[in-house]
């Protein structure tokens, strides 16, 4: 999914968004995420990253394609794919 090979600006403006659910589910329909936290990609991973495991799926970080990945919507998943990253900010 990422290019390994590529850098990631850490410090690009992001979102983490949250969408509406119910019972840990996301609505389906015409529901939109709503705002939750603004701050660098590598705050918003670690927001992320912060939030319980059963709830975790309700959340996306948007923000620009890079050349490390081409999309601007970034699930938990992608976001956990990125904090194992060598060179992710902080990381030990």
């Amino acid at each position: 999914m990422f290019r390994e090979s590529s850098p990631i600006a850490y410090n690009a403006p992001a979102d983490l968004k949250k969408w509406p659910s119910v019972n840990n589910k996301r609505l389906n329909g015409n529901t939109r995420p709503y705002f939750v936290f603004h701050g660098t990609l590598a705050e918003c991973i670690r927001e992320l990253m912060a939030k319980p495991v059963k709830a975790i799926s309700l959340y996306d970080i948007f923000t620009e394609p890079q050349p490390a990945f081409d999309q601007t919507v970034l699930s938990p998943a992608d976001a956990a794919e990125i904090a194992m990253r060598k060179d992710f900010p902080g990381r030990v």
